[in-house]
């Protein structure tokens, strides 16, 4: 099950329309009818009758919200338990795949060697929408995303960092080798994602969007939740995949992979480094936080430098 999904249902059951759900989430209001729809097509009946000026859940969608307050509940008891693992947290930070994969482990490399050994840490992935409930929930203390969506960040003190890139990848050979394309040169590949409702796949639904298309034309599509394998398989030359060039960058300057722009796509997503307004930024959450702006090459925000 999607979590994210779920927990869209619940907030449009409780608010009583898409639209206020949406603002609840800090999403489109399209996105919480595509996440609906998503729970529909999978389990194959209507889950809220729309009929009335209140969202209802129908029998079907009564039962998936039982069970999925359950699986949500069953979730949060596991964060607490994380929680209490620790009897000291220093930071306590979250991000989206992308980044977490290609640049985390340097940053947390050079982060520790230039912190004291008792810096305690916690790391975790989770999708935008996540990430943000976590922050405003005292979870985390501070999160960085890559989105696609057009999210709220208003209750929030944001910091851009260099967008992220999104590009389809095959193999040298594979009979695709020019650097950018038209969409319909793709449409018969076999294309791999990491999963229904993932930030690449709404990303290609987006982009697919602004081109008149559908993502569905991709008909081929093959869903695994597993990255390195998606990696290794269009390496293989068993198809292709739309991911972030960051994690796929060294394949791309070893030759192991191409990259492909498709014409009318824009490839960039908005990257943020997000804070809630009354953080305390202690000494180790302002290096880490330093730490991630010089990965870039920039200076960070006067508020962030600990150089005197």
């Amino acid at each position: 099950m999607d979590l994210v999904n779920l927990k869209t249902l619940i907030e449009s059951v409780e608010c009583g329309s898409f639209s206020k759900a949406a603002e609840t989430l800090c999403v489109t209001q399209s996105a919480v009818s595509r996440r609906i729809k998503i729970l529909e097509d999978r389990y194959g009946h209507l889950l809220l009758d729309r009929s009335g000026p209140v969202l209802k859940p129908t029998p079907v969608g009564e039962l998936l919200i039982e069970k999925a307050r359950q699986l949500l509940e069953l979730e949060q008891e596991f964060v607490h338990q994380i929680q209490a693992l620790k009897q000291k947290k220093k930071i306590s930070f979250c991000c989206t795949p992308p980044f977490g994969i290609s640049y985390l482990p340097d940053i947390f490399t050079r982060f520790m060697a230039d912190s004291s050994q008792n810096t305690e840490l916690q790391f975790v992935f989770d999708m935008p929408e996540g990430a943000l409930k976590g922050l405003r929930e005292r979870i985390f203390d501070l999160v960085l995303i890559e989105y696609c969506e057009d999210l709220d960040l208003q209750e929030f003190d944001s910091y851009p960092l260099p967008d992220d890139e999104m590009v389809f990848v095959s193999a040298p050979g594979y009979g695709i080798d020019a650097p950018l394309v038209e969409v319909d040169a793709l449409l018969s590949q076999r294309l791999y994602c990491k999963k229904s409702g993932c930030c690449a796949r709404r990303f290609l639904e987006k982009s697919m969007q602004t081109l008149g298309r559908d993502a569905a034309e991709f008909s081929n599509t093959v869903f695994f939740d597993d990255i390195p394998f998606i990696i290794r398989a269009v390496m293989a030359g068993d198809g292709i995949t739309f991911i972030s060039r960051s994690i796929v960058a060294s394949s791309l300057e070893r030759g192991e992979l191409i990259s492909h722009q498709v014409q009318g796509f824009d490839p960039s997503r908005p990257r943020r480094l997000v804070l809630r307004r009354e953080c305390t930024l202690d000494p180790a959450l302002l290096d880490f936080i330093e730490g991630i702006f010089r990965h870039f090459s920039l200076a960070p925000p006067p508020q962030f430098s600990t150089t005197v």
